[in-house]
């Protein structure tokens, strides 16, 4: 009987040890004002256009500090994808407020699966802002005139 209580009161403790040193905070929010554009114009249809600073990522990490940022698009019209240029939408960052890859500073198309934009480490315990760019490719003229509507999906994973 005496052998069990210690066995008990070990396993007991062994379980609270875990639970003070697996728990860790991670956590992001994404901030984006409603976009809205046109293409009315012959040059909305040949030359990109640049929307600055459309989403801002906030996230405040936990002591591991590696994260990935990914990014989709999905329309949430009744279009088919198979009539939309996949290649309709890129993404940038614009600025952070921490040193960030310089590659992630040049456009990166978006589609249908995740796509990453963004690799970040050595960062532990640190909350960090990036702004991204989104970017108009321009369309072909077989795109039908009509009213679209996208979501932009980002997924961030800590490793």
């Amino acid at each position: 009987m005496n052998l069990q209580k210690k066995t008990l009161i070990f396993i007991l403790f062994v379980f609270l040890s875990l639970d003070k040193t697996q728990a860790q905070s991670f956590s992001y929010d994404l901030q984006s004002s409603a976009l809205s554009f046109d293409y009315s114009t012959l040059s909305n249809f040949t030359t990109p256009r640049t929307i600055p600073k459309a989403f801002t990522l906030n996230i405040r990490n936990s002591n591991r500090g590696k994260y990935n940022i990914f990014c989709k698009i999905v329309s949430n019209s009744n279009e088919n994808f198979g009539n939309i240029p996949l290649n309709l939408f890129s993404v940038k960052v614009n600025s952070a407020n921490f040193t960030i890859i310089s590659s992630y500073y040049n456009s990166t198309i978006l589609g249908l699966s995740d796509v990453i934009v963004g690799n970040v480490t050595g960062r532990a315990r640190k909350t960090d802002t990036i702004y991204y760019d989104l970017i108009l490719n321009p369309l072909s003229f077989d795109f039908g005139p009509d009213n679209y509507n996208y979501s932009f999906i980002f997924t961030v994973t800590e490793y």
